[in-house]
């Protein structure tokens, strides 16, 4: 049995509009089949950071494969309790189900600082043992977490953004 952790870009980041976009589509079949293929490995603990973007939608990923896989658990790897304060109400009504839905919560950061995304980024990290990204190279704090992943000596799986 081992332990993931998910990280990717927040939705503008990535090279498509929308969640109804093939391309978005496509990302999040990709994410589900390599999340399946993991669980056939034996993970059976999954971490999000519940960002907006691939952070929600591999969690939302993970609580659907729950129906099929009841012993596997999620995690939110929460920054802070402010994360959610600037979003839309769409936002924060999907992001407070998924978080309803969770084995269990973790708060990084007692409230909002420079560093707390950095610090839940850390957390992430070393929580697992193995670390999926969505990722393409672009620099930020996908970026970030996945150079920490390699200097901890995790395991990384990378998705790209879009099939090619």
């Amino acid at each position: 049995m081992y332990r993931v952790s998910f990280t990717g870009y927040r939705p503008e980041k990535l090279p498509f509009f929308g969640e109804d976009d093939p391309l978005c589509i496509d990302m999040k079949k990709r994410l589900s089949v390599q999340i399946q293929s993991l669980i056939a490995d034996g993970a059976d603990e999954f971490y999000s950071g519940m960002a907006l973007g691939v952070d929600t939608w591999a969690a939302e990923i993970v609580l659907e494969l729950k129906k099929l896989y009841p012993k596997i658990t999620l995690t939110a790897v929460v920054p802070c309790p402010e994360q959610s304060d600037r979003w839309t109400d769409t936002q924060k009504t999907r992001y407070h189900n998924i978080i309803k839905q969770c084995d269990k919560a973790i708060t990084t950061s007692p409230h909002y600082t420079k560093s707390c995304m950095l610090k839940r980024n850390k957390a992430l990290v070393e929580l697992c043992d193995i670390l999926v990204a969505v990722f393409d190279g672009k620099s930020g704090g996908t970026k970030q977490t996945v150079n920490y992943a390699t200097t901890k000596g995790k395991k990384i799986i990378i998705i790209s953004p879009i099939n090619s």
